[in-house]
């Protein structure tokens, strides 16, 4: 599972699955402010699975495969 956490979920800032839970569960920002400084970039390329993980990580259950398979039908 840990390679699953390796995977760049946004390569516009290059950072990972992993990188992005852990900013998540960090926060307390409303998502689309969450988005801006996790990316550091106003660049909506990795919306929809920063969107979903965002969601599991609010809901407490996170399925980094799902996550993994939205970034390779971008």
């Amino acid at each position: 599972m840990s390679e699953l956490g390796e995977v760049i979920i946004c390569e516009c800032s290059g950072k990972s699955v992993d990188e992005a839970i852990a900013f998540f569960q960090e926060t307390s920002l409303p998502y689309f402010k969450a988005r801006k400084t996790f990316t550091q970039t106003k660049k909506t390329c990795c919306n929809k699975p920063l969107t979903r993980l965002f969601d599991m990580v609010y809901f407490g259950k996170i399925d980094k495969r799902e996550i993994v398979e939205m970034i390779g039908r971008q």
